[in-house]
């Protein structure tokens, strides 16, 4: 059986009180944030069983069944990453057109709904193209080109903040290629859940330029 909800947004839910105590138990501030996010997907699922030829009912429960993987895929990530080409959201049912031989603007935009702090990051744009048959093509030099770094560099991001950055690619070749964002392995982002990295997926077509003929 599956139930589709939404995302938790584990962070708006008060934290224990002796979390701010620099002698309190790490091990004991786990266990109650485990069990206070358990209760708000309980309260949320709301799911209830019943044994009538044993005149039986109650409510069921997820307690036992939660660890931190778990909860990492259950809740909505407190960082939010939006990537737009050509001032245009990306999704992953979105497909970009552009056309060849015109630089296209990059713009990597992090948004943190967290409470703390979070960076500095560095994230590298690696192109590509997926022929669907499990073979993916990275040797795109002579394809595709970056009109500056493909390196961005994001500095600490205070909480409801957010940071910019801006790049631009150009295509000399026809054709659809996607784009492979990954993060460096640095102490700032190997501390963070990997759930907190999901970048949205970005495919781009390159077109032929439309000619422009005079009357």
């Amino acid at each position: 059986m599956a139930i589709q909800v939404d995302k938790f947004n584990f962070e708006s839910l008060p934290s224990p009180q002796d979390e701010r105590s620099q002698f309190a138990n790490q091990k004991k501030l786990e266990e109650e944030r485990q069990q206070a996010q358990g209760l708000e997907i309980n309260s949320k699922l709301d799911i209830h069983w019943k044994i009538p030829s044993l005149k039986r009912e109650g409510e069921a429960s997820v307690e036992g069944v939660l660890n931190q993987l778990v909860l990492e895929h259950l809740q909505l990530a407190p960082l939010q990453w939006d990537v737009l080409v050509d001032g245009k959201p990306c999704d992953c049912d979105v497909v970009a057109n552009c056309n060849v031989g015109d630089p296209v603007p990059l713009e990597v935009k992090l948004t943190n709904r967290s409470k703390h702090s979070v960076g500095p990051f560095a994230l590298t744009i690696v192109p590509y193209q997926d022929y669907q048959n499990g073979v993916q093509n990275y040797e795109l030099r002579d394809a595709v080109t970056f009109v500056g770094p493909n390196t961005f560099y994001i500095d600490s991001v205070k909480p409801t903040e957010n940071s910019l950055c801006f790049g631009a690619l150009l295509f000399l070749y026809t054709g659809d290629f996607f784009l492979n964002i990954k993060f460096h392995d640095d102490n700032s982002s190997r501390e963070l859940p990997l759930s907190w990295f999901c970048l949205p997926s970005v495919h781009i077509r390159a077109l032929e330029p439309v000619l422009q003929t005079k009357l």
